[in-house]
């Protein structure tokens, strides 16, 4: 494109748009008619006369367009007012509108402020705004926050309202966007930059009925002078590796099943919710150690499932960590199924997930059939009709309905007793043991195995087994034999070891047990388990300090089914060829939910312990935690074998040092919360998360957002707290009497969705990226558990 109005000088709003009035093709600005604060004070009833050019037929919006709005060093978008929708006929309203967009310029106010009066457009199909790049790096998307819902043009501007968001690289070809109105938005917006200099842009717009692209406002991104230079050039230079592993990875592979995979942040394991998504190298080589290299496959095989051999479960694409669906898929299959049934219902899975990606935090429930529960056929019926012949499902019935049912009998080597009495020992193991006075990466090394083989693999055998029991649990709730409140009840009234946490945590705050004690049991949790640069509880001095709510636990909750509720269950077990007792199921049901948790309490006692010695090793060689961070955990254990023969900190703090500069790089990166093919890489939807709702309550407060260095002393009391990810090292807030939880990622299933069922604590768990980041930046909010919103004020 020829850079031909390069010589283009922005002005107030009401200027700029005038400017570019005559020079658009691909876009129409609306009639524009402005004055001065001052011509107002000067002639009022002159400026009213003038504003009858106007057609009666159309309201019209009466907006700022101040001196500072749109400066070159700073802007003051939505400092101002706008009044919609005010009649040409109506004198009274005129002036009362004109007055209140010149008072909202009190903090500002000089004669040349200008008043700018457009028609209202109707006939709305979107409306939103455009950034020409991401204004924290200057990274090379188009962003666009949009609302095709509601008809109104300022929902985005005025942070109410629906709110979707698409990121597209700017180097996009226009037939990779599929939408036509984004098409078009595109092109109108190719033709700003270019009349305007090719300078970033920040562009309001709104598309009506017939697909015409209107512009409310064009300004310069004033913060484009912070920007790094190189960002541009590094982001596409990236992408074409990106695309190339993408385009490898969707292909066949052998010894698994499935056509093509998707990529995601949450599907099993939810590296989002546990490491975040862009962790640092400790934290995401930590977890591929523990979890997602091979215990994620070897605990599935132990139950019966298919075993997806030497394949792992997360990739790392330039720091962002990605599930590989199909890997993960494949380790959901009935083992004992024949191969070309494993083939059509792996297929069937990912087109569902790739059909429906907002499911992407809910593939045990919504996609993967993974258990026998009591609406089993009535659910594969609806989502994959005509997938399997009438021979085929039965031969999946038959081994989905065994491989549950051994579940369920606690008898195999996958059973929930076994992997129990494997956190019994390790948890006896860790009370005896001492560690080395002299920290040593073979200290860490012995204590990362021991987490592993004895930690983590029967925790994920017991998660398992815990999804199971939700399962059944939730299809009773849909076949009428318990209800929503019921099912509250029997969960609040498993006895967890939060639950001793929040109780313990109480009596040392009022004096009845020793802080000692407590730390003892529970010094090892820290808010990011496995960030080394989070404290532990024993590391910090403001543990005890703060207020504690002890109202919030309710030790009078117990649990007894009625007799038409054991009638109907023990129905359901029948009709699903279960024989066992409901006595039984509910006892298993009640095992694997505490036995989870337990073991993650167990496990991340080894991990935290590691992360303490190599805290104190890297301290040794002068390494700090922070340096630490930075540094691949397998990098570090390998010099225990293959020494660095060098300064120990000069090697590793070149290490950092670049792992430092990659990760800041890789925020510049944008990816999607799914990418199922490579197309994906450069039009990227941020799928709307439909948050998990935990009980049926409404809590109207004010919000408090929290971090990893959040002191406990703060005052939660009645606040509805809000955290990034919903980690165990978060147990400390449920002593605290909060009103609300609300997390940006988390399953249905997750560790802080559970808690807040425990203690009966409203909270939204996976509310998503686009609605958590304009939740914690208001003040309050409503919180309505029952009809699934979640109200900004």
């Amino acid at each position: 494109m020829s850079n031909h109005h390069s010589q283009f000088v922005f002005g107030t709003k009401s200027e700029t748009l005038t400017k570019l009035q005559p020079l658009l093709t691909q876009a129409k600005i609306l009639p524009i008619l402005y004055f001065s604060e001052g011509d107002w004070r000067r002639d009022s009833a002159q400026v009213l006369n003038s504003i009858h050019v106007f057609s009666p037929e159309n309201d019209l919006i009466i907006r700022s367009s101040a001196k500072n709005e749109d400066g070159h060093e700073n802007s003051m978008a939505g400092a101002f007012l706008s009044c919609l929708n005010v009649s040409v006929n109506d004198e009274a309203g005129l002036i009362s509108a004109i007055e209140q967009v010149i008072d909202s310029f009190s903090d500002f106010s000089q004669t040349d402020n200008q008043i700018l009066v457009q028609p209202m457009l109707t006939d709305i199909n979107m409306s939103g705004v455009l950034m020409t790049h991401d204004l924290e790096r200057g990274a090379p998307y188009y962003i666009i926050n949009y609302d095709d819902e509601s008809g109104l043009t300022d929902t985005i501007t005025g942070g109410i309202g629906i709110q979707k968001t698409v990121l597209i690289y700017r180097e996009t070809e226009l037939e990779k966007v599929h939408s036509p109105r984004i098409r078009s938005l595109l092109k109108a917006c190719a033709e700003l930059e270019n009349i305007c200099g090719n300078v970033p842009l920040d562009i309001e717009f709104a598309i009506n009925q017939s697909g015409i692209v209107y512009i409310f406002q064009v300004r310069q991104i004033t913060l484009f002078n912070t920007w790094h230079p190189v960002t541009e050039r590094r982001v596409v230079r990236t992408l074409k590796h990106v695309v190339e592993f993408i385009q490898q990875i969707m292909k066949r592979k052998s010894g698994i099943y499935g056509e093509k995979t998707i990529l995601g942040v949450m599907p099993d394991w939810n590296p989002a919710e546990i490491i975040g998504t862009t962790p640092r190298p400790l934290a995401s080589s930590l977890y591929r150690y523990l979890i997602t290299q091979s215990t994620w496959r070897e605990s599935r095989a132990a139950m019966g499932y298919f075993h997806p051999k030497n394949e792992e479960l997360m990739l790392m694409i330039d720091h962002h960590p990605y599930i590989d669906v199909r890997n993960s898929f494949n380790s959901f299959l009935p083992n004992n199924l024949s191969s070309n049934i494993k083939e059509k219902l792996l297929n069937g899975w990912i087109t569902r997930l790739d059909k429906f990606p907002e499911l992407h935090d809910k593939v045990e429930f919504e996609v993967v059939q993974t258990c026998m529960n009591f609406t089993f056929e009535h659910d594969f019926e609806n989502r994959y009709k005509d997938l399997l012949s009438e021979r085929e499902f039965k031969e999946y019935h038959t081994s989905i309905h065994s491989l549950t049912l051994d579940a369920l009998l606690m008898q195999d080597s996958g059973s929930l007793c076994q992997a129990s009495m494997m956190i019994d020992e390790l948890a006896v193991v860790q009370v005896s043991r001492v560690l080395s006075p002299t920290p040593e990466l073979s200290v860490v090394r012995d204590l990362l195995v021991s987490c592993r083989d004895k930690g983590t693999y029967p925790f994920s055998i017991l998660a398992r087994h815990a999804f199971i029991a939700e399962s059944l649990l939730r299809s009773a709730v849909e076949r009428g034999a318990l209800s929503v409140e019921r099912l509250q009840t029997f969960k609040q009234s498993i006895h967890t070891i939060t639950t001793d946490l929040a109780e313990e945590y109480g009596e040392v705050c009022d004096g009845s047990r020793k802080n000692t004690e407590f730390l003892d049991r529970f010094g090892h949790l820290r808010p990011g388990t496995y960030d080394i640069t989070s404290l532990r509880y024993d590391e910090r001095n403001d543990l005890f300090t703060g207020s504690v709510q002890k109202t919030i636990l309710d030790d009078n909750c117990t649990f007894k089914l009625h007799p038409s509720e054991r009638e109907s269950l023990q129905l359901l077990l029948k009709e699903a060829g279960f024989p066992i007792e409901v006595e039984n199921l509910i006892e298993y049901m009640r095992k694997a939910i505490m036995g989870r948790e337990y073991a993650k309490f167990v496990f991340t006692r080894d991990l935290s312990d590691a992360l303490a010695v190599l805290t104190q090793w890297g301290g040794k060689v002068g390494l700090s935690r922070e340096d630490l961070s930075y540094l691949d955990i397998t990098l570090l254990l390998d010099t225990l074998t293959n020494p660095l023969l060098d300064d120990i900190d000069r090697v590793l703090l070149n290490n950092v040092e670049k792992a430092k500069r990659d990760c800041e790089q890789a925020r510049s990166l944008k990816l999607g919360h799914l990418i199922s093919n490579p197309d994906g890489i450069y039009v990227i939807p941020l799928h709307r998360s439909v948050a998990n709702f935990v009980t049926v309550e409404t809590v109207e407060s004010d919000v408090v957002v929290l971090d990893l260095g959040t002191p406990a002393t703060m005052d939660l009391s009645n606040k509805i707290v809000c955290i990034e990810n919903a980690d165990p090292g978060y147990d400390w807030l449920f002593t605290k009497g909060i009103a609300g939880l609300i997390t940006q990622y988390g399953g249905t299933n997750s560790h802080m969705a559970i808690r807040c069922v425990e203690f009966a604590i409203p909270a939204a768990i996976g509310c998503g990226e686009q609605l958590f980041s304009r939740i914690v930046k208001s003040q309050k909010l409503i919180l309505n558990c029952r009809d699934k919103k979640i109200e900004l004020m």
